[in-house]
């Protein structure tokens, strides 16, 4: 009875705008100047400032229900003079009310809107008139920042902090989750991840150049997918704008660590509308090329068993073990395309296609020295290694507006193909005594080590040499529909029923092969003389010369190399190889190599189907208050393939291997509710519950087990009755806003989430430690066991704070300032198994009987990933054609991996970084600029413990850009 009922006022509130003689309003908000769309733009009745609607990102609006008759059309956009439209509404007719918005009146006075208001107004509009909880950078905002790829572009929004690789920024961090809880999505098409393992993106992969905005909901509504426990990253690439119009830039670069300037890029542009203007066309193309190269210092350390500082804990203080030295040469390669189409079948419907296509190519030449005190010698291993990464996407769209119903359909498919077709390493030692005397002495920093080398190229010879390929792929297949009925409660309450689905198939495969060989000292080299044509193969000296490969062979004595250490010093590496020469010995031995197989269960493949639905009701009484009750329902079947080994023997050819496959399926019911009021024009208090989800990585869930019986006994397994975590959570935001003022808003959230995965290893000291994880008593004792487990709750706060303002209420010439401050403290808590050991030991008839139990404990930890403190700051300047910008980005201190106690949990140091940009513009299709980045050379640095410890140390330096943009714009303009 209840299911009928409900049935039935579901089909009363469908036909409610039938009945009633309503019409609609329809247009398009325009920049003036640009003739770019206003996003966020106010649209209401000036006779019922109740009645209306915002525009959505490319500047169109369509609102429903509205009485036949005339009306006055208000259209309001922040930092621009309002505009009104007299429009008349027939019975089921559209109207139209489009308009081309220009300059703002601020103390009486008129004002020039720029590049750089522009920016932050769009975003201001977006953030003002978000349903959701939600965060915004707009495409003028994004023109204006000196961001090399998207990552950075999303890492100015407040509780954003970023990941790099290659000195660049390459995966967010939202509220201090790690990257793999945010969904990526490009126009609403959900993106593969990038990672052989997890679930994250990385949006190195995408050029700012190709977006038109960028949004970040981190309080989701129902009709967004419900895996993005961190939150929902769109990338707007928008349909082609209402006027012709193109741009070519041309940009060069220089890079400080090697000191050239030969970096470029290249973008084009292009968006115009045919046929009467029914179908548009907007295209993207970009190549670029950067050097990425910099080096590294690793710290290794070691218990110092003569200092004990917790006796119970067996917490020991460090000692200096290792030194290493890699100096990274890198050349990154990018290239973007998109393409988009759409069509407009009369007022009511149109069709969306939109191709996207993304590839970073990377070669990389790593020159690293190893100077191992603890093992007394020293290894030099240099790697070259090619790899890359390509995005596809296609979507296909449509939209069905009607005055009672709007129906939206499409399909989707994305697929990332990561690879790495060529990883060949080889391993180098020195031969005697690598160190001088004294080292033992000079332990409390590794640096120290290098002042005791003694390392001769004649008497250092290969022992080893490898060859890896690998890739991934992944793919998603997408199908939706969403509905939405609009209707009137009486005369002040607006409101919107929307519900839908979504279908969607996950494929992702990995593949990972490794050869290796090794003792070339045990071999003859009378049939390596082709390593080396004319030449002769020299042998190492010292030992014996006509069996040693020496290291002579393969160097470039002509390219030495340094790096910088931690105190300042400038360190010269004791060897700069030969790439061809490496290469060539590659390509003359790969063949022989034999397959190690400790890598094989790396192999693996799954599938997963989730279908959702939803539901979700928004009541608007005015634009004082919104509430949005709903829910979301997925579905999950997942299938999960890997590999079973138990290997034994230098490359684990002996043993057994075989194929598991195991499947998991649930279900997840998601409420929410949205709540937004505005009491006054100027000041609004948004309150959000929400439900959200995770899906474990894939390496943990996959049926893959690795029983490693060369040397100590290891086991790693996965497990495949992981289920997601589920995180309810609540938001809370207090925003006002004045146009002499500004944006000014703070607020705080709490995310309890259960059943949070994660990684633990411990030793398999006992019986009962074996048999509490499912392994064997015996054959087993002794074995290091790393699994994945589900912690029964963490909690995951904080607060954030927002300003956006421009200073034009400042004297003369600081009226011209634009400034942007966000800042968040954040703080988790979680709850990880970990164990302890303790020994104690009687005597027996005179001797010393020992005997040493684990105790499996919990301990309370915060979350890995998270930073405490990140804040974000950028003052810009206009005025005439000269723009400038400084943007300065901190993030504290952040947990990178848990031990088994604590005491070696391991943390990425704070950091500060400055940008800054410059540009000046000739005409409104002519502009000159000048990106500078990373002016602090900020450095990557890794401890545990305490920043005494510190264990790697990366160098990028200082980079610059310098180009030309010229735009292609219409006469009339």
């Amino acid at each position: 009875m209840k299911l009928k009922s409900l049935l039935t006022l579901l089909l009363l509130i469908g036909l409610m705008p039938l009945i009633a003689q309503t019409g609609s309003i329809s247009g398009l908000i325009t920049d003036a100047e640009e003739g770019s769309g206003l996003p966020g733009a106010s649209i209401y009745l000036k006779a019922s400032p109740g009645v209306g609607t915002v525009t959505d990102l490319d500047g169109s609006y369509r609102l429903t229900n509205v009485a036949i008759g005339d009306h006055v059309v208000v259209i309001s956009f922040v930092g621009f003079a309002s505009q009104e439209r007299t429009v008349t509404v027939t019975e089921n007719g559209t109207a139209e009310a489009s308009a081309r918005l220009g300059g703002a009146i601020l103390f009486d006075q008129e004002i020039v809107v720029t590049a750089q208001m522009l920016g932050q107004a769009k975003a201001i509009n977006q953030q003002l008139n978000s349903d959701a909880i939600a965060n915004f950078v707009s495409a003028d905002k994004i023109k204006e920042l000196p961001d090399v790829n998207a990552a950075e572009a999303i890492s100015r929004l407040p509780g954003v902090a970023i990941n790099r690789s290659g000195g660049e920024g390459s995966k967010i961090v939202v509220r201090g989750l790690d990257p793999k809880f945010t969904a990526i999505n490009i126009n609403g098409v959900r993106l593969p991840s990038t990672s052989g393992t997890d679930r994250s993106v990385d949006l190195s992969l995408i050029s700012p150049e190709l977006l038109s905005g960028i949004e970040l909901f981190k309080s989701p509504t129902p009709d967004m997918d419900g895996d993005a426990l961190g939150g929902t990253v769109n990338l707007n690439i928008l349909k082609a704008d209402d006027r012709p119009r193109g741009s070519l830039k041309a940009i060069g670069g220089y890079n400080g660590i090697v000191d050239q300037f030969k970096d470029y890029k290249l973008t084009g542009s292009m968006t115009r509308r045919v046929f009467k203007d029914k179908l548009g066309i907007i295209a993207t193309a970009n190549v670029e090329r950067f050097n990425r190269g910099g080096y590294t210092v690793g710290q290794s350390w070691g218990d110092d068993r003569a200092v004990i500082l917790d006796t119970m804990l067996n917490i020991f203080d460090q000692q200096a073990n290792a030194l290493t030295l890699n100096s990274r040469q890198e050349i990154r390669r990018r290239y973007n395309g998109s393409l988009g189409l759409d069509y407009a079948f009369g007022k009511s419907t149109d069709v969306t296609l939109l191709g996207i296509y993304s590839r970073t190519s990377r070669d990389q030449f790593n020159h690293a020295e190893r100077y191992d005190i603890e093992n007394t010698g020293v290894s030099f291993r240099p790697n070259i290694q090619q790899s890359a990464i390509s995005l596809y996407s296609a979507s296909l769209s449509t939209r069905h507006k009607l005055n009672s119903l709007s129906i939206e359909w499409g399909v989707s498919y994305s697929q990332v193909v990561g690879e790495t077709p060529l990883d060949i390493e080889f391993d180098f030692r020195g031969a005697g005594n690598n160190f001088l005397p004294g080292v033992q002495d000079n332990r409390d920093d590794p640096n120290r080590i290098y002042d005791f080398l003694n390392v001769a190229p004649e008497r250092t010879y290969l022992t080893g040499s490898s060859y890896a390929d690998s890739g991934n792929e992944e793919s998603i297949t997408t199908a939706f529909v969403d509905l939405k009925i609009p209707f009137s409660i009486g005369d002040k309450i607006r409101a919107e029923f929307k519900f839908g689905g979504k279908y969607r198939t996950n494929e992702k495969s990995r593949t990972f092969n490794e050869y290796y060989d090794k003792l070339y000292y045990l071999r003859s080299i009378r049939n390596w003389d082709e390593l080396l044509p004319g030449e002769g193969v020299v042998g190492a000296s010292g030992i014996d010369p006509t069996v040693y490969l020496g290291v002579v062979n393969f160097l470039d004595p002509d390219s030495p190399l340094s790096v910088e250490d931690n105190q300042g010093r400038d360190v010269g590496l004791s060897y700069s190889f030969d790439e061809e020469r490496l290469r060539s010995f590659d390509q003359l031995f790969r063949d022989q190599y034999p397959r190690d197989f400790f890598g094989i269960t790396n192999n693996f493949d799954l599938t997963e189907n989730v279908a959702a639905g939803y539901a979700m009701l928004k009541f608007s009484m005015g634009d004082q208050l919104t509430v949005i009750p709903g829910f979301r329902y997925e579905a999950n079947q997942n299938t999960y393939n890997g590999i079973y080994a138990d290997l034994s023997g230098d490359w684990g050819e002996s043993g057994e291997r075989s194929e598991r496959t195991a499947e998991n399926d649930y279900s997840v019911f998601l409420p929410h509710l949205h709540v937004k009021y505005k009491p006054v024009n100027w000041f609004d208090i948004r309150a959000s519950y929400s439900t959200t989800l995770a899906r474990p990585d894939f390496d943990y869930i996959v049926p893959a087990t690795l029983v490693n019986r060369n040397g100590d006994l290891s086991v790693r397994r996965g497990n495949p009755t992981l289920g997601p975590s589920v995180s309810t959570n609540y938001d809370l935001f207090l925003t006002a806003f004045s146009d002499k003022l500004g944006l000014f808003s703070i607020g705080g959230f709490y995310k309890d989430i259960k059943d949070a995965f994660y990684p633990i290893t411990l030793g398999v000291n006992n019986d009962s430690i074996a048999v509490a994880n499912d392994l064997p008593a015996t054959g087993f004792i002794g074995a290091e066991l790393t699994g994945f487990e589900s912690s029964p709750d963490s909690r995951v706060y904080g607060i954030e704070f927002d300003v956006q303002t421009k200073l034009s209420f400042l004297p003369k010439p600081f009226d011209k300032l634009l400034l942007n401050v966000n800042y968040a403290r954040l703080y988790s808590n979680t709850t990880i198994n970990s164990l302890r050991e303790e020994t104690s030991c009687v005597i027996v008839r005179g001797r010393p009987r020992c005997t040493t139990t684990a105790f499996a404990f919990q301990r309370e930890a915060a979350l890995i990933g998270q930073a405490s403190d990140i804040f974000n700051a950028s003052l810009g300047y206009d005025i005439g054609g000269f723009s400038a910008r400084v943007s300065g980005s901190y993030q504290g201190t952040k947990l990178s991996g848990y031990s088994s106690i604590a005491d070696k949990d391991r943390f990425n140091k704070e950091f500060w970084r400055m940008d800054a940009a410059l540009k000046y513009r000739f005409s409104r299709r002519l502009n000159v600029f000048l990106n500078l980045n990373n002016l602090t050379n900020q450095q990557d640095v890794s401890f545990f413990r305490n920043e005494r410890f510190e264990t790697s140390r990366a160098t990028f330096g200082t980079t610059a850009t310098v180009g030309v943009e010229v735009k292609f714009l219409p006469k009339e303009d």
